[in-house]
């Protein structure tokens, strides 16, 4: 039987189930010690011959391995993503704004060796992904053109004490052209923008809840919280039901379970395996240098670079981006 969950954050109430692992192809979704290895918003799949159809799946097999590889004693070795093979059933992850989306888009890459991708498609990868980030209700999302073929979602929320305010830091950044999670807004331009929108924005955050929690029943749906992704005890754990959820879309092949722990410290935690940290750190020092909308493609290492911003072109924030223009 699902383990019922309950997440309190500001009053708002959300109850979510954690799927057995017996589900298939039903949308949705938890502390050991993190493991050392020295210590980051669907279409049917074509039948085939059962010949042709081994011979894909170990191809598959040999394409997520080259993402993120576990190693003995739940280690891990980062690398990058690949395409998914047609098919692939296609998840929601969904964020309001300020609740480690990024993060959580390169934790999805390590786990399942997978592209992900965004519903403004500041990529261009569109329906070639694994899953698709998106703020939706919340006015700076969208839904997606193939919305219809999404039948599952993972949910992140954060307490709005802390993700409004640093969602306002990512307009601030956006509209002085900054690097993402560069610097806080001025003090004072927050006490003009929270006074103007603050309620606005908690209506907007309620919405975004209510949206989420209705759409998709509890087996099709994984709620989670940015402060338990993010914790040093129950992190990797959280992560673990990430990766279990994930694994539950068909043709999906998420990373070993022993191994997870050490991707949540190298992506969530910036603490990537020892022998890649040199490496790793290089191509985020370039990634901070480049155009925001264009990618490093260096094969072999996973570099957890932050993506482009949502709906942003070239770095401009579009008309309207935050809710409401902010107060000059």
């Amino acid at each position: 039987a699902a383990a019922l969950s309950l997440v309190a954050i500001c009053g708002i109430i959300a109850f979510s189930s954690i799927p057995s692992t017996n589900n298939s192809h039903h949308e949705h979704s938890s502390p050991p010690i993190v493991v050392d290895e020295s210590p980051p918003l669907s279409a049917s799949l074509r039948q085939s011959s059962s010949s042709i159809t081994n011979t894909n799946n170990n191809q598959l097999e040999s394409n997520h391995r080259r993402l993120s590889n576990a190693l003995p004693d739940g280690g891990c070795e980062l690398t990058w993503p690949v395409k998914p093979r047609p098919g692939i059933p296609i998840t929601y992850a969904a964020s309001y704004p300020g609740c480690g989306a990024r993060m959580t888009w390169n934790l999805v890459e390590a786990l399942t060796g997978l592209w992900t991708g965004d519903d403004w498609n500041n990529n261009g990868r569109g329906d070639e992904v694994v899953t698709v980030k998106t703020h939706y209700p919340q006015s700076n999302g969208i839904l997606v053109e193939f919305d219809e073929r999404i039948k599952r979602a993972f949910i992140m929320i954060r307490n709005p004490m802390k993700s409004i305010p640093s969602f306002f830091n990512h307009i601030h950044e956006m509209r002085n052209h900054l690097p993402v999670h560069s610097e806080r807004a001025p003090l004072d331009e927050w006490i003009k923008w929270r006074n103007a929108y603050l309620d606005t924005e908690i209506l907007e955050y309620k919405k975004f809840i209510y949206y989420w929690m209705d759409r998709y029943t509890s087996e099709n749906r994984l709620m989670m919280t940015y402060e338990g992704l993010t914790d040093e005890l129950i992190g990797p754990e959280v992560a673990k039901g990430l990766n279990e959820f994930l694994g539950q879309a068909q043709g999906v092949t998420t990373i070993d379970s022993e191994s997870v722990p050490c991707v949540w410290r190298a992506v969530v935690k910036n603490k990537p395996p020892e022998a890649q940290a040199a490496h790793i750190a290089k191509l985020q020092s370039l990634a901070v240098n480049q155009p925001q909308n264009q990618q490093i493609v260096e094969v072999g290492t996973q570099p957890i670079i932050e993506q482009a911003p949502v709906g942003t072109q070239n770095g401009q924030a579009p008309e309207g981006y935050g809710t409401q223009p902010i107060i000059e």
